[in-house]
């Protein structure tokens, strides 16, 4: 089993990012499971710049709550770039934040994965998606090492897109 810590570096970088600038996030997640509002609520005081976040896993309820396209959702079992971009400005919106990360993907292999574990993420600021990334992982990595791995990634690129 993995031990889901997240380097306090990190967290702390994006807290004092968000904090300076007076941002806060939120996150839509569903391959990730949660694990990214675990991690943002490690950050100290997270409530100075943590919104909070929603997980949703079927494509009924991210056309629904999140108002994903419901033509996209049902092309492509809610995994595309254009699926975790709506997810990110949606949470934002539902939210009331400047700053929106979203996660969809794979963490087990399943039919319409095609073999492969793989996830996007998408970072929204102000409406405006100014990150989308493809992750693609072994298909013998663990769910739960996946979720941790996809988490990560998106939250190093958070920091990055922070920093500059």
């Amino acid at each position: 089993m993995i031990k889901m810590e997240f380097p306090k570096s990190l967290l702390e970088q994006i807290k004092s990012s968000l904090a300076n600038s007076h941002g806060r996030v939120a996150v839509a997640e569903s391959v990730t499971s949660g694990v990214m509002q675990f991690a943002c609520s490690q950050i100290e005081n997270a409530t100075n710049v943590f919104a909070g976040g929603i997980t949703v896993y079927t494509p009924d309820e991210k056309i629904r709550l999140l108002g994903v396209d419901p033509l996209e959702a049902k092309r492509c079992d809610c995994v595309s770039p254009l699926i975790t971009q709506q997810m990110a400005i949606s949470v934002s919106t539902l939210f009331h934040t400047d700053w929106g990360i979203a996660t969809t993907g794979y963490a087990t292999i399943v039919k319409e994965s095609k073999g492969k574990l793989f996830a996007f993420f998408s970072i929204a600021y102000q409406s405006d998606i100014l990150l989308t990334e493809k992750v693609e992982l072994e298909p013998t990595t663990m769910p739960e090492e996946a979720q941790f791995i996809y988490t990560s990634k998106a939250l190093e690129a958070f920091n990055s897109i922070l920093s500059k």
